[in-house]
């Protein structure tokens, strides 16, 4: 009798310490595989994805980068858009636009 109940407890704690392990790698896991909308976490967008994750047009995305080229000289503290230059094809740092999103909220900019 004082074997089966070791037993039990010996395996109770086992399951429930493989529960905590597993929701905890779980948890910091799924923080980088989705995106909010639910698309797979890439670290760089292309125009096209960067545009339809910010819900605008791919024009709209080149104007800010325009823009943002022509501020690059003058204001120097801001946090600019998160362009990353490839050969000639241009990408965005997915975490660099989030932080970019939120800086520009606050400072409340006008493209």
């Amino acid at each position: 009798m004082k074997q089966l109940n070791l037993s039990a407890i010996i395996c109770s704690f086992l399951v429930g310490l493989s529960l905590v392990v597993s929701s905890v790698i779980i948890g910091q896991s799924s923080d980088r595989e989705l995106m909010k909308d639910g698309s797979k976490y890439k670290p760089l967008l292309t125009i096209g994805e960067a545009a339809e994750y910010l819900h605008i047009t791919e024009s709209q995305v080149r104007a800010i980068i325009s823009s943002e080229e022509s501020m690059r000289s003058r204001d120097v503290d801001s946090l600019l858009f998160p362009v990353v230059r490839i050969g000639t094809d241009n990408f965005i740092s997915t975490d660099g636009l989030q932080e970019w999103l939120k800086e520009s909220l606050k400072r409340r900019l006008n493209y």
